[in-house]
């Protein structure tokens, strides 16, 4: 089976994330992260991780299965007053019939408990998209893998308060 890819242009315009399946869920998706703890309680990993989801860790231990994903994003944002992403660069490669590998790179700024600065951890995720579990998901997908690669360091900077 041969694969196709192809560079998203920045910034991601609505014109140009309508134009793929896998560019028009990550919007989606990217759009309803939470950002709050009342989003993060009330958004159901469901719309966008599958039950049996695998996530590759940076020190290259998994975390098994979406609603554990979830928790683990919602363990690591949630606690900061603000997160913001600047996206860099996107991939898609198309795999199969709905099968996508996204290629993300971001520099995420997360604000430190109680100041205003804020800490750039430059970040890249590459997800596996694919057909989502029955009557789940968000159009029709759902992400069934997921690699972080980010700088630990850096993260545990914007954890700690001077």
């Amino acid at each position: 089976m041969s694969s196709q890819a192809f560079v998203v242009p920045l910034p991601i315009r609505p014109e140009s994330a309508n134009s793929h399946p896998a560019l028009r869920f990550y919007a989606e998706y990217g759009q309803n992260f939470p950002k709050t703890e009342e989003a993060w309680a009330t958004t159901p990993w469901e719309s966008y991780y599958s039950a049996d989801c695998r996530m590759r860790m940076v020190d290259g231990t998994y975390i098994e299965g979406g609603a554990k994903c979830w928790q683990f994003f919602r363990k690591l944002y949630a606690r900061f007053p603000a997160v913001e992403r600047e996206m860099l660069s996107m991939i898609v490669v198309t795999e199969g019939e709905s099968l996508y590998r996204i290629h993300a790179e971001f520099i995420t700024k997360l604000q430190v408990e109680g100041e205003e600065r804020m800490v750039e951890s430059p970040q890249a995720f590459v997800y596996t998209l694919g057909q989502a579990d029955a009557e789940k998901g968000t159009q029709g997908m759902q992400f069934r893998e997921l690699r972080n690669y980010y700088d630990l360091r850096t993260l545990e900077s914007a954890l700690t308060t001077t």
